[in-house]
């Protein structure tokens, strides 16, 4: 579920939490699956006694740069998050120096952990993250002219564009009035653009909230302070199918498209 507001909270905490120049000094995989390809041993004694140099994000991607020249790349998936405090769903856990430990769970056992020599291995396959300078209006105009596609799954697709996710495509749709199910070059300049200044909005304000909570499940978000992401209240599509449109009054649909739960205005959101 973590998406890119929900990753670049983590990255954020986790540099205010002093992550960042902080060795290595003990590694415990408790799920080796999460460290795959790399057996549990190999995976720690190669990271073992590195620095944390820069923690950052790229698409949904939460990197941490180590001074050996390697990388550390982590995809949340489904319910992975971090926490500074032993938490029941633990997979793996770093003691870092002056008693910092960084705890890293995972109750789906989804997420994974990939040490790399290069991060462009990985990177080189994604789209522009879409809070970048390189995510453009010219870029998106034509990536999606260039394509006959349904535009939800289309702005899913992180070879397009990196970091949205279920929540905040439905947000964006909603927010630019496109049907999901709309084929992307059906969609007129002025269409295009609202939908590309939705993407950037919807995720600005789902980071200044520190992302999106929807329940109270073990597999929901939580941040690194483990507290709820504050974007809830301002949801205005997802999981709100069989409530009235915050903006007509109109009951939201839910739908599956490409396989996706998706949520809707049929008024505001005609297909």
């Amino acid at each position: 579920m973590p998406e890119l507001p929900e990753v670049e909270t983590i990255a954020r905490q986790l540099r205010a939490r002093g992550v960042e120049g902080r060795e290595i000094l003990s590694v415990k995989v408790n799920w080796p699956r999460t460290v795959a390809p790399l057996t549990a041993a190999v995976f720690s004694r190669q990271i073992r006694e590195s620095t944390i140099e820069q923690i950052y994000r790229v698409g949904k991607w939460l990197l941490f740069s180590l001074s050996s020249g390697q990388t550390i790349m982590v995809h949340l998936r489904m319910a992975g998050s971090f926490s500074m405090e032993p938490g029941a769903h633990d997979r793996l856990v770093l003691k870092l120096s002056d008693g910092l430990s960084l705890y890293y769970r995972d109750t789906r056992k989804f997420g994974r952990w990939r040490l790399v020599d290069d991060p462009e291995v990985i990177l080189s396959k994604l789209g522009p993250d879409a809070l970048t300078r390189k995510f453009t209006r010219a870029y998106f105009s034509e990536t999606m002219r260039q394509r006959h596609r349904m535009i939800k799954p289309l702005i899913l697709d992180q070879s397009i564009v990196a970091g949205l996710g279920n929540i905040y495509a439905d947000e964006a749709l909603w927010e630019s009035k496109i049907h999901p199910e709309r084929l992307s070059d059906s969609l007129n300049d002025a269409e295009l653009e609202k939908l590309f200044k939705a993407i950037k909005h919807v995720l600005r304000v789902g980071v200044k909230n520190r992302g999106t909570s929807l329940g109270d499940g073990k597999t929901n978000y939580r941040d690194v302070e483990g507290e709820a992401g504050g974007h809830r209240a301002e949801v205005k599509a997802y999981g709100r199918g069989g409530q009235p449109c915050k903006r007509c009054k109109t009951v939201l649909e839910k739908t599956a498209v490409a396989q996706r739960g998706t949520h809707f205005c049929p008024s505001c959101q005609q297909r």
